[in-house]
């Protein structure tokens, strides 16, 4: 009898289980499709219906209040798919254009698809109402929307609402090979007038992972995997009025390029992408900014190759793509080099390194294991000058380097895995070798409540027959499940731990514990969407020799109201001050900041309507008179017109009475360390343009101008112990002028038109204006700035680049037919 129950209970488990994640069948069809939205084919009233779509926001685990049908079918070249979302008040659909891979301010439908099942990886596909197609590549939580797809789709209003067919090629997606599959598929619709997001297999957002929580589409038989060999050569022609620092003056120059990116299916799960002769010249400009910290300015990588499909070779953070194509690795040696000779004349200097090409292979096996390879190779050059009698002579400035990544990613059950990755640089005319590995794992209970995750990095360095070996480790329990989530962290690095020839590592040598709670109020109340509630603390010391650095509390406490404003308050102390010990740039030397207290926070207001609002404030008030800093941004954003949009931010930091290393040349002063009192405004003005005419039709237009001006005081000696006191060092020539004062500035304009001709094909006319200008002195205000900031050396650059997409791969399937 017991047996009985045992079994009746464990059937009625699988059957809840199984309810919980819907399924539904794939319908093959040989009847053609008529991309229109319209969905009248014979074929969409053979497929089977996934409809009664679930609430995620604003109330988890409702029904919809809007009836959403949808049905999935299938041929040996494409995937389909058909949707019917009703809407009571269709008149009410919002549906402005946006650029491609933006939502916009429109409702939209999507689809995720894991044909592996894992619940870990998916592609996902988007579609507004207005037409505007988004994709992306999601690995465990994060959604990565540089990835690209060459796919189709057609928006279509009805009485009911709005309508969408989707086609997908089977070339854009990586599969099983098996002659049935079943693959994890969710549907998603977002309605934007009042923010209601549900999708057709529930997802709980007290839950881990949106991709495990997905349904099944069953009985997917006999696709084959078509080939997948794609090109897409492309020529850029520029004009630009530049700088050049042999003539000192700014001189035109014309400069073609020509290039090509190529894609190759190496079997049903893996795909090689590779560019030859790659020109990123039409990249969004670089927001520079003055440093006057020790540490590395980690800018944001904005050319498409190191963006798209790079889900794999993120592990570990041990890729900064970036230093891929960087400045002249021996470019600062070869100028002091050629200028000890003060009789040499320096004719060029190679300001970046040319890469020559770059190839990346990635995928996933039937069995969940993420193979990735990537592998990068730049060419030498020379820093050229003449001697007094005219002889040309030559300086390596940059070495041949060759840049190696590998990641092995394994899909475990659960929602588990376990990742390698191994980054390798070598430069053999400098005789240097750079390697550096990560292992890294992340496990859950049973009920997915709780998880702990760990990573430990090993950098072996070589220069010469110099050889370093360095480490770090990162551990970490959380519980992420549920209205109350936690987590408790372990990190550290040694002092020898350096991963900067391919990563990117500001610091190293330290050690610290964090801690985290989170909650969240899913349930609205009467006047509040959502609630959540934040408390963390940091403590931080120097890992060799152990010392404290800061402990630090934050709290925060954020609301959204029902009308989708949304707005926070925070709170930020460090009790105990901190303790910089790389401040000083001299090891073992550190500098101490009292301890501080920040308050602040921050309003949002409904991006839905045409005007809407983003503002905050931070106070920090430090335990030393007058000292404290301010921050203070607004950034209305205006709708102008239906296909006009507009984002105007200004932002604006004061450091009163602030402090910090000041490199000083005068020799009577060479002994000690000082310390700078100083003022600082920092002024930060953008205004971000996008006029969408068709979907495939756009204009972006970017101002933006970086201001900061550092105006010193007083300086004080520092002392080996940390504590400081009052310097005679003035810091002024025999004219009272400030060898330290500075104003720096980072103004540029990007002016981008792209007309996508078909999917993957473009041509693009982009206008660049850039200077970045830093002086010996003050402006005195903001404004005062403008005065001269034209007279400074700028770039002027035009470029017209045509980029074509040619499916090579297809020539060959019909061929086969």
């Amino acid at each position: 009898m017991k047996l009985s129950y045992c079994v009746l209970l464990t059937f009625i488990l699988i059957s809840f289980s199984f309810l919980a994640q819907k399924t539904i069948s794939g319908k093959r069809t040989n009847h053609a499709i008529t991309l229109d939205g319209m969905i009248l084919e014979v074929a969409w009233d053979e497929a089977e219906t996934a409809g009664d779509f679930i609430n995620n926001y604003p109330n988890p685990g409702v029904a919809s209040s809007f009836k959403s049908e949808v049905k999935f079918l299938y041929d040996d070249q494409y995937i389909y798919i058909g949707a019917k979302l009703f809407d009571q008040r269709p008149d009410s659909i919002i549906a402005f254009l946006s650029e491609r891979d933006d939502y916009g301010n429109a409702d939209w439908f999507g689809v995720y698809i894991d044909p592996y099942g894992a619940g870990q990886n998916a592609f996902s596909f988007y579609v507004t109402a207005a037409g505007t197609e988004l994709d992306a590549i999601i690995n465990q939580t994060n959604e990565d929307f540089s990835w690209n797809s060459v796919w189709r789709s057609k928006v279509n209003r009805i009485a009911e609402g709005w309508s969408i067919e989707i086609r997908i090629p089977l070339t854009q997606l990586r599969f099983p090979k098996e002659l049935i599959q079943n693959w994890r598929i969710n549907y998603i619709r977002n309605i934007r007038r009042n923010r209601e997001m549900s999708y057709w297999s529930e997802v709980d957002p007290q839950q881990y992972g949106e991709i495990a929580q997905s349904g099944y589409i069953k009985g997917i038989e006999n696709l084959g995997s078509p080939l997948r060999l794609s090109f897409s050569p492309y020529s850029t022609i520029y004009l630009e009025d530049s700088y050049d620092e042999n003539k000192q003056r700014q001189d035109w120059g014309f400069r073609p390029r020509f290039g090509m990116d190529m894609k190759l299916g190496l079997s049903e799960s893996f795909t090689l992408d590779a560019t030859l002769i790659p020109d990123f010249g039409q990249t969004v400009s670089d927001r520079l900014v003055l440093n006057l910290s020790p540490f590395e300015v980690r800018y944001p990588e904005n050319r498409p190759f190191f963006l798209e499909g790079m889900d794999l070779f993120g592990i570990g953070d041990l890729f900064y793509s970036r230093r891929i194509g960087a400045e002249s690795y021996l470019k600062y040696e070869a100028i002091d080099s050629a200028s000890k000779d003060p009789n040499n004349r320096i004719t060029s200097v190679p300001d970046r390194a040319q890469l020559v090409n770059a190839l990346k292979i990635s995928g996933r096996t039937k069995g969940g294991l993420g193979i990735g390879v990537f592998n990068a190779i730049e060419n030498k050059s020379f820093l050229h000058y003449e001697d007094s009698m005219g002889n040309g002579s030559k300086i390596l400035a940059h070495p041949v380097s060759n840049y190696n990544v590998l990641v092995l990613s394994q899909n475990l059950k659960n929602n588990a895995n376990v990742s390698f990755l191994n980054t390798n640089v070598f430069r053999p005319e400098i005789n240097l070798i750079s390697n550096v590995s990560t292992l890294e794992g992340l496990v859950f209970n049973k009920t997915k409540v709780y998880s702990i995750s760990a990573n430990t990095k090993v950098s072996i360095n070589s220069t010469g027959n110099s050889v370093t070996l360095g480490r770090s480790s990162y551990l970490s329990f959380s519980k992420v499940k549920g209205v109350n989530q936690f987590n408790i962290d372990y990190y550290d690095s040694d002092n020898n731990y350096n991963s900067n020839e391919l990563g990117f590592l500001p610091r190293n040598n330290f050690l610290g514990f964090y801690g985290k709670y989170k909650w969240t109020g899913y349930k609205a109340t009467k006047r509040l969407l959502r609630r959540n509630f934040s408390a963390e603390s940091t403590l931080e010391y120097l890992y060799k020799p152990t010392k404290l650095g800061y402990w630090s509390i934050n709290t925060e406490y954020i609301v959204t109201t029902k009308k989708f404003l949304s707005t926070g308050v925070s709170l930020n102390y460090y009790p105990l001050g901190e303790t910089d010990f790389f401040e000083s740039r001299v090891f073992g030397i550190p500098v101490h900041f009292p301890a501080s207290f920040q308050y602040g926070g921050f309003y949002s207001s409904d991006y839905s309507k045409r005007f809407a609002l983003d503002f905050y404030a931070y106070h920090r008030i430090f335990d030393r008179k007058g000292m404290s800093n301010v921050d203070l941004n607004i950034s209305p954003r205006i709708r102008i017109a239906p296909k006009v949009f507009t984002v105007l931010s200004s932002t604006v930091t004061h450091y009163f009475h602030n402090f910090g290393y000041v490199r000083v040349t005068d020799t009577n002063y060479t002994d000690q360390i000082t310390l700078g009192n100083r003022e600082r405004w920092i002024v930060t003005n953008s205004i971000a343009l996008d006029y969408t005419f068709t979907k495939t039709f756009r204009l972006k237009l970017r101002f933006n101008h970086y201001w900061q001006e550092v105006s010193y005081k007083s300086f004080m000696k520092l002392h080996d112990d940390g504590s400081y006191s009052a310097s005679s060092y003035t810091g002024l020539d025999s004219l009272g002028r400030s060898y330290h004062n500075t104003s720096f500035n980072a103004f540029t304009v990007d002016f981008d038109l792209r007309w996508v001709i078909y999917p993957g094909s473009e041509i693009r006319f982009v206008w660049k204006y850039n200077i970045y200008a830093s002086k010996n002195g003050l402006d005195y205000g903001y404004f005062n700035t403008f005065r001269n900031l034209f007279d400074n050396p700028y770039l002027n650059s035009f470029s017209v680049k045509g980029l074509f997409y040619i499916d090579a791969g297809k020539w060959f399937r019909k061929k086969s037919v």
